[in-house]
């Protein structure tokens, strides 16, 4: 006679993901200065926000203010950072890299990935557009929506770690002082630009 099979174990409840804390603020107008030591705060800023986005999927919903949030990094201070490299960071970089860094290859993947971003953000932010206009809080989120932001963030973070690890080091290494300002003056510029047109 065939004994009966065990039951497995009951599976454990997979745990509540912790909150990420409050989303930072824009870094200080003094930073730029040093503005290899700006984007380099800046990308650590973005990952809180990655952080925010993936909470937020996790749970299917998302507070008012934190939404709110979002949506102005996504829609305003992304594409300001995504300008500081394309226009500035990387061209400079071209010119002054030595062929033995390797980064042509490098910065040519990066450049491809802001274009692929791009799109993405776009979708994600509407879907926060959109859902700002509900009046429950937490604001509940489709499914859709947060597949997006899942993949986004995962994306992104690999995106950043390649940036710090490899763009900025060679940055610092290769970047003279005449450079650095110049890369400083012209980021100083965009945000004046950008405070002008909003205002």
């Amino acid at each position: 006679m065939a004994r009966p099979r065990a039951s497995p174990p009951p599976k454990a409840a997979s745990p509540k993901p912790r909150p990420p804390g409050a989303l930072p603020l824009p870094l200080p107008a003094a930073l730029l200065d040093r503005p290899l030591d700006y984007l380099l705060a800046e990308h650590h800023r973005h990952r809180s926000y990655l952080a925010g986005l993936r909470y937020a999927a996790t749970l299917a919903e998302i507070p008012r203010d934190q939404a709110a949030r979002l949506h102005l990094f996504l829609a305003a201070e992304l594409p300001l950072h995504w300008a500081d490299e394309e226009q500035d960071l990387f061209p400079i970089l071209r010119r002054y890299a030595l062929p033995e860094d390797g980064l042509a290859e490098v910065l040519a993947r990066l450049s491809q990935d802001h274009a692929m971003s791009e799109a993405l953000v776009r979708t994600i932010d509407r879907g926060l557009s959109t859902v700002l206009r509900e009046r429950p809080d937490p604001i509940p989120l489709e499914r859709r929506l947060c597949g997006l932001m899942l993949t986004y963030a995962a994306t992104e973070a690999r995106h950043l770690a390649v940036e710090n690890a490899v763009v900025l080091a060679i940055a610092g290494v290769r970047l003279r002082k005449a450079e650095l300002h110049g890369l400083s003056a012209a980021m100083k510029a965009r945000r004046e630009a950008q405070h002008v047109a909003d205002a």
